[in-house]
């Protein structure tokens, strides 16, 4: 789930490519691996912190959610320590690296832990897929799997076939994640109040710079609007249409990208 992936459509290959290693032992000592490893955890913990709602091992909901997160950061990092180390602490890129962003957002859920399934959708998503691209690439190989093998050419076929429609509901599921976090703090939930700033302030960042976010802001507001005409109460659709001015207007100031000046395709 790196900048790569959110601004091209395309599935980010992870960390630089290094040259590839002779075995399992030196296999699990690159970056890359770390950055694999980082996913896998999120993808585990993600997981097993879904059953918990099904009541299988419930009292471990904290332990999941948490090492969640800590594999995101992980992640993360390894991507940010490569780019810092290649173009040194440069501030104003930092500001701009979805890498950042995201490793900013784990780090506040981690800390602040609501507890909410959706915080994990887009983390689980991304990180599903980026560990059957890095498997494919890098782990079937190590165990002689070629890719003409109908499991490589499988998963291969799949993240293709998939990809851009990953980035549309991994965006959609943060506008909802968003406005269930709004929820939460005027119902005065616990731990509600920070993961909520830090979120708005993440999907302005997301909106700025991925066309599916503000895809994914249309299509709800496209809904609910046609939901608030369904009502029929003029009071329900002036409250409406003064919140979505407000939007609207939040949506126009430009913090990291104009995305007004980008050509259109």
């Amino acid at each position: 789930m790196s900048a790569n992936t959110a601004n091209t459509g395309k599935t980010a290959p992870g960390p630089k490519s290094e040259p590839a290693p002779s075995s399992v032992a030196a296999h699990v000592q690159t970056l890359q691996f770390a950055w694999f490893a980082g996913h896998a955890v999120t993808v585990i913990s993600a997981v097993f912190y879904l059953l918990t709602y099904v009541r299988v091992f419930p009292g471990a909901y904290k332990f999941w959610y948490k090492l969640a997160f800590l594999g995101a950061l992980g992640s993360f990092g390894v991507l940010i320590f490569q780019s810092v180390k290649k173009l040194g602490v440069r501030p104003a890129l930092l500001l701009k690296d979805d890498n950042v962003h995201y490793l900013v957002l784990a780090a506040v859920l981690f800390v602040y832990s609501p507890y909410v399934l959706l915080t994990l959708s887009t983390f689980t998503l991304f990180s599903t897929f980026h560990v059957l691209s890095y498997a494919r690439n890098f782990l079937f190989p190590l165990f002689n799997i070629p890719e003409t093998h109908p499991l490589s050419v499988h998963v291969g076929n799949f993240i293709t076939a998939n990809n851009n429609n990953l980035i549309a509901l991994a965006s959609l599921l943060e506008v909802y994640t968003v406005a269930w976090l709004f929820v939460r703090v005027i119902t005065l939930r616990k731990t509600s109040l920070v993961p909520f700033f830090v979120y708005v302030v993440f999907i302005k960042f997301r909106f700025e710079k991925l066309a599916f976010t503000r895809n994914a802001f249309k299509s709800v507001e496209v809904k609910v609007e046609s939901l608030v005409n369904r009502t029929g109460v003029p009071a329900a659709k002036n409250v409406w249409i003064k919140a979505k001015g407000v939007f609207h207007q939040i949506g126009a100031l430009s913090i990291v990208n104009d995305y007004t000046k980008e050509k259109s395709i």
